[in-house]
């Protein structure tokens, strides 16, 4: 196995790692990120991902591969399921000596806190959006340890990205995964139309979903924002034959 230097410099040659819009100025070298996830079609779709905002990205299914991979430098940020085998995510991000995101399949709020309590950088549950991924990578990057932008408000709406909840005139709006991913997609930033591949791509796991299933899930995320009240539609509107946006200017 080669170290990470070379295997990561190997992909400036990659036309998909320029293809993106990268944020790093062009002085900075790009950012070293490692993917651990065992499912390999996930681990593919990720690193393709990333290469794409410019950064040199590599992935490996086990956390022995990581350490083999790393052992002449460590990586800017490690992207890792929570659970490797004889290992974890977080133990293995102290191992490299680097930030990290923990992928979890586990459902609530209390392991989520935990992971943050531990170490973690960032958690993001499964089922994600890729574009959700990448801004919180690039946020991450950016920051350093510094701290990750932890709310987004838009009118009187607050979206807290770390515990996935959200709260309307400080009630909360209860929302599935799938609904939260949505709207978060809608509202980087609001006011721009999203259309319904785009919202696949960013609000639904890969190779899964289509157009219908965008058009049941706005239907339902308008019904909650509604009931919640924040108008009809749930400042959501449909744009004819383009797709959706978040407006403020329905906002009551």
């Amino acid at each position: 196995m080669t170290s990470i230097t070379s295997d990561l410099l190997s992909n400036q040659s990659n036309p998909a790692s320029s293809a993106g819009s990268s944020d790093q100025p062009a002085t900075q070298s790009p950012s070293k990120v490692l993917v651990v996830e065992p499912h390999p079609t996930l681990r593919t779709v990720l690193v393709q991902r990333l290469r794409q905002d410019g950064h040199l990205a590599a992935a490996v299914s086990s956390a022995d591969e990581a350490v083999d991979l790393c052992r002449d430098q460590s990586p800017d940020l490690l992207v890792s399921a929570e659970l490797l085998e004889q290992n974890s995510a977080l133990r293995l991000a102290q191992q490299l000596g680097c930030s990290v995101i923990v992928l979890t399949a586990r459902s609530g709020v209390e392991p989520l806190v935990g992971l943050l309590d531990e170490g973690a950088d960032d958690v993001m549950r499964k089922p994600f959006g890729l574009e959700e991924l990448a801004a919180r990578c690039r946020t991450l990057l950016k920051r350093g340890r510094i701290g990750l932008q932890e709310r987004v408000s838009v009118g009187p709406l607050e979206v807290h990205l770390l515990l996935r909840q959200v709260t309307l005139r400080e009630k909360p709006v209860e929302l599935s995964p799938r609904e939260f991913a949505l709207l978060c997609a809608l509202l980087m930033p609001p006011g721009m139309v999203r259309s319904r591949h785009e919202l696949l791509r960013m609000a639904w796991p890969p190779f899964s979903g289509g157009p219908r299933s965008v058009d049941t899930q706005v239907l339902t995320l308008r019904r909650k924002l509604e009931q919640a009240g924040l108008g009809d539609g749930g400042g959501i509107t449909t744009v004819r034959q383009q797709g959706y946006r978040f407006s403020l200017d329905t906002l009551p």
